[in-house]
């Protein structure tokens, strides 16, 4: 069966997220008070913690480099060109994919918090590596070209490996073009444990009901709602064990979609999205 292959130094892991970082993005996300760009910036922060976490074996040796991650921003100017690139800032990296080993290194900035609220006693620091941006347009399909650019790369150079899971977070409609046939073209990319998996969480707040991981579009959906769910990968068994311990049915067939998602939905759909970690070795 596909998507088996265990994460080790010979056979890494791949990440890819992509995040809207149009001007819709500064709504506020429903379940939290902040915007949708806020809060995504917060969850991949944690994420990136955790994944760091997952990679460190003991804590007298460094995170192993068992994770390479991409964080690939998506927006316009006010001119309309695209801009579409990498997020994270780790120097000396000679491309977008940055190493648990680089990230642990390079935060962008360690920020105090409050364990409890109006406490000074209480503080403790988190890494970051993302904050967030909000302008312009949605320009899925340059987006997911660079994804692809990749995640041809990353197969070519690991064939053996689980294939690359790319993320797409959003909350708009695509402003340069139909991305179908770009998803078609990611998802078609194989190494010999699968497919290219390709997931998208819409943060956007129509009249449908919201879901999470269903496995067919329902009535109340738009059309741009049933164009990200046939964009979807299929969720392999893996992924299907993690929702249904989250406590969602994904059934057999359930897609890596997600909609009018709010702020927990974004926690259970990265952890659900990126659960390989007991995979690692």
């Amino acid at each position: 069966m596909p998507y088996e292959r265990r994460v080790d130094r010979s056979n890494p892991s791949c990440l890819i997220f992509l995040v809207d970082q149009s001007a819709s993005m500064q709504e506020q996300i429903v379940g939290a008070p902040v915007s949708k760009a806020a809060a995504l910036a917060e969850q991949l922060n944690g994420l990136l913690y955790e994944l760091i976490q997952r990679s460190t074996k003991s804590l007298n040796e460094p995170p192993r480099p068992y994770f390479a991650i991409a964080v690939i921003g998506y927006r316009t100017e006010p001119d309309g060109r695209p801009v579409v690139g990498s997020i994270l800032q780790i120097p000396g990296a000679t491309g977008p994919l940055a190493w648990t080993t680089d990230l642990a290194n390079h935060p962008l900035r360690l920020d105090e918090r409050q364990r409890t609220p109006g406490d000074p006693t209480q503080k403790f620091v988190v890494p970051v590596w993302i904050d967030p941006v909000s302008a312009g347009g949605t320009p899925v399909c340059g987006a997911i070209d660079q994804a692809g650019r990749i995640a041809r790369s990353w197969v070519d150079r690991y064939p053996d490996s689980f294939p690359p899971i790319i993320i797409n977070l959003s909350d708009g409609e695509s402003t340069d073009g139909d991305p179908s046939e770009w998803a078609g073209r990611l998802r078609g990319m194989t190494t010999s444990d699968g497919n290219v998996l390709f997931f998208n969480l819409d943060l956007s707040s129509s009249s449908a009901q919201p879901a999470l991981f269903p496995s067919a579009p329902q009535g109340d959906w738009n059309r741009f709602s049933r164009l990200m769910f046939d964009m979807s990968s299929p969720l392999p068994d893996v992924m299907l064990t993690a929702a249904r311990a989250q406590g969602f049915a994904a059934p057999p067939g359930a897609r890596g979609f997600g909609l009018n998602a709010d702020f927990r939905s974004v926690v259970t759909f990265l952890n659900v999205g990126t659960s390989i970690g007991h995979m690692l070795r």
